[in-house]
């Protein structure tokens, strides 16, 4: 899949130069899926109300599931999502799990600079405690979106 151009292109490869592996950018995910995947917007489904997590903007999500953040370790995704329920095409979740919480506020700040450098939309980041440390989540919108339109 490619994407707009050299603003996320730059994000991606800065997110590469750091060891972050990139994920698969899946839409949705059943709110009981056995990986405990999650992103911040859940749906009920009209056909059988079972409850579904969408891909959408915000750091309340999780990329991988307890086991692998387990080993510790550093994920992005890039792809569609929903932004204050409207679509866009470049979203990018950010999912970093360290042991020493000393380096990831310096990471979290570096890569806000180069998403606001990049022109993100809109972005948000958080640092906090863990299961198996500090986590660092990142959440950046890159498609324009004039008048609420992607």
């Amino acid at each position: 899949m490619l994407f707009g151009g050299e603003r996320t292109r730059s994000v991606l490869s800065a997110l590469d130069t750091l060891g972050f592996e990139r994920l698969l950018a899946l839409p949705a995910v059943p709110v009981n899926n056995p990986r405990r995947m999650r992103y911040p917007v859940s749906v009920t489904t009209s056909v059988d109300d079972e409850q579904w997590y969408v891909r959408s903007f915000g750091t309340g999500f999780d990329l991988v599931d307890p086991i692998r953040r387990g080993s510790l370790g550093r994920w992005y995704s890039l792809g569609w999502g929903l932004v204050d329920d409207l679509q866009a095409a470049e979203l990018l979740m950010v999912h970093a799990g360290e042991t020493d919480a000393g380096g990831l506020p310096s990471l979290a700040e570096g890569l806000a600079v180069e998403i606001t450098e990049q022109c993100a939309t809109r972005s948000e980041s958080c640092v906090r405690p863990g299961r198996w440390g500090t986590e660092l989540r990142i959440s950046a919108v890159f498609d324009r979106m004039p008048e609420g339109r992607c």
